[in-house]
């Protein structure tokens, strides 16, 4: 973090609006683009995007400055986003999008090709499904590497400083990631 950024966020923390405005609006895209590759849907992103600005500001007078301020709103972003999607697959509410057949990250043999007939269009719209669930099955660390590494595309020493650990942790992280995808995933991959 240089200074005019620690600067900017000491003003902020002093109530100055303006020097929070001017340190979100560094990073608001990259927010959004986040909480959106999670939850699929730009109204909800925007809603979850608004949410983790709102915490973010309550939550400034505690900033430590121990991480960057984008590393910080960031991991505010992937929480408000994971707890949403949680509650939405609760009320089983979620709105499973067509896509490019994208699922996650996941390894390719998941992945179900895109055609048009019903039957199919219904097993991926079912296997996304599955493995949005299985993915909130992870633990919350697990997950958000899984997140940042698989859907976001940041390379494992990226996501190390963002979570704050070691790459050797992430790694760790995804594997056991992987695993219980595979294993929450087993019916899928045998068909």
């Amino acid at each position: 973090m240089d200074d005019k950024e620690k600067r900017m966020i000491i003003r902020a923390q002093n109530g100055d609006h303006y020097a929070f405005e001017q340190l979100v609006s560094n990073y608001d895209r990259q927010v959004l683009n986040l909480a959106y590759s999670i939850v699929g849907n730009i109204d909800d992103a925007q809603d979850i995007y608004q949410e983790a600005l709102i915490a973010a500001y309550k939550a400034l007078p505690k900033f430590k400055f121990k991480s960057s301020f984008f590393t910080w709103i960031y991991r505010i972003a992937v929480n408000k986003s994971i707890t949403f999607k949680r509650k939405k697959l609760r009320t089983n509410t979620v709105s499973i999008s067509q896509n490019d057949g994208n699922t996650f990250g996941v390894d390719h043999d998941l992945r179900l090709s895109h055609t048009d007939t019903p039957d199919l269009h219904s097993v991926n719209s079912e296997l996304k499904y599955e493995i949005e669930n299985a993915i909130l099955k992870l633990s919350a660390k697990e997950r958000m590497a899984f997140v940042l590494c698989h859907q976001q595309g940041h390379k494992i020493r990226e996501a190390a400083e963002l979570m704050e650990c070691t790459s050797g942790t992430v790694k760790s992280y995804l594997f056991r990631a992987r695993e219980k995808l595979k294993f929450h995933l087993k019916s899928y991959m045998e068909s």
